[in-house]
């Protein structure tokens, strides 16, 4: 009676041990069932991060967002050709690993770097190495977290770190969970 208990518990365990490494498979091969992606962030132990609060299709928000250089680019700035806007903040890992991808994707963007906006919150070492990665296609504003007036990322409705937006000529958005998403117009 012992040994076909212990036959019944091996045959439990491995059973559950296979269906462990079916599911871990599924989550690093297709995220979650919203379609985040595991290997950059968005899914931790299947629970999937909430969507921006601006849907996609919605009209740009206003913003002032104060870049490095000390200009300033609003709404209106970006509204009237292709633009994209990247969202970044010092405490986040997956925000490190995925500028180099945004760079790349970025790089070459009809009209250059005067239609893309680069948002970094926070501050310390983190934040001056994702600045000095993408100020070279990007115009950078870099937000102190906490701030007292409405920060870029607020009026977006940003609540998933990094999230990517696309701005069409007409200024409605499209939210990008990584890099490549990116629409990207080809140069008339």
């Amino acid at each position: 009676m012992t040994m076909l208990f212990v036959v019944i518990i091996g045959c439990l365990s491995l059973f559950n041990l296979m269906l462990t490494l079916a599911l871990a498979r599924k989550f690093n091969t297709h995220g979650s069932a919203h379609g985040s992606p595991t290997a950059f962030g968005n899914v931790t132990m299947g629970v999937s991060v909430p969507d921006n609060r601006i849907p996609d299709g919605a009209p740009m928000p206003e913003f002032r967002a104060q870049t490095a250089s000390e200009s300033t680019v609003t709404r209106a700035d970006l509204v009237g050709a292709p633009a994209v806007v990247g969202f970044f903040s010092g405490t986040c890992g997956p925000c490190l690993e995925q500028a180099p991808d945004f760079v790349k994707a970025v790089t070459g963007y009809p009209g250059g770097r005067e239609r893309v906006l680069a948002v970094v919150k926070g501050s310390g070492p983190v934040v001056a190495e994702l600045r000095t990665l993408l100020e070279p296609v990007a115009r950078v504003s870099v937000e102190a977290s906490g701030a007292d007036s409405e920060s870029t990322a607020e009026a977006f409705g940003i609540v998933r770190w990094p999230s990517y937006v696309s701005v069409s000529a007409d200024g409605r958005i499209t939210n990008h969970l990584v890099p490549g998403e990116l629409v990207i117009p080809t140069a008339a």
